[in-house]
């Protein structure tokens, strides 16, 4: 159940695990384990209590991601994270989109509400994270009404999800630090040695 209040619009949460791993060797990046639990788990569990329904953007082990309890949404048009957006826009039933990849996993817990403050506040399509590390444009708020544009985009040979935001008014949300956004093996081996806080 979302913990956002009556002020603020209902949204859906979208989560992108249909990548193909290229850059660990292969493998499904959703179920690749930290600390006792999968990426996608993790992610899940920092993403749901923000939003009013959640999906799942995979393209293989769809019945592992099936037993997580959310609908589950394969590509129908291309391939990589924008592939994924239309799919989680076209499914979801709310007027909202708020997504993650499945390999951020310290999402902040308040990004909903300030992604959707900063949405009203200047009538943005899209809003997309910003760090001391840059743009992440996988995380986002996106206009779901704003999905026949994306298919149109691809269909024009169109791939690049920040090319695509940027045909739309986008908003940066800044945040101090850096996302923990575990993109290949050596990423994860630092993030192993790390040590545990609390």
């Amino acid at each position: 159940m979302s913990h956002l209040s009556h002020s603020q619009q209902p949204i859906a949460g979208g989560i992108l695990a249909g990548g193909e791993g290229r850059r660990f060797g292969g493998l499904d990046k959703g179920w690749i384990a930290y600390r006792g639990h999968s990426f996608v788990e993790q992610v899940l569990s920092r993403l749901q209590p923000q939003v009013d329904e959640l999906l799942i953007s995979a393209n293989r082990n769809l019945d592992r991601y099936q037993a997580l309890g959310h609908p589950v949404l394969s590509d129908r048009l291309g391939a990589g994270p924008l592939a994924g957006l239309l799919r989680l826009l076209e499914s979801a039933s709310r007027s909202w989109l708020l997504t993650a990849p499945c390999d951020a996993l310290d999402l902040p817990t308040d990004l909903a509400r300030q992604f959707i403050e900063i949405q009203r506040s200047q009538d943005a399509d899209v809003v997309v994270l910003t760090d001391d590390d840059g743009v992440h444009p996988t995380v986002s708020l996106t206009r779901a009404s704003l999905a026949p544009d994306i298919e149109a985009f691809m269909r024009d040979g169109g791939l690049s999800l920040q090319r695509w935001q940027s045909r739309h008014r986008v908003v940066q949300a800044r945040r101090g630090g850096v996302l923990c956004n575990v993109n290949d093996a050596t990423a994860l081996d630092e993030l192993q040695r790390e040590p545990v806080h609390g």
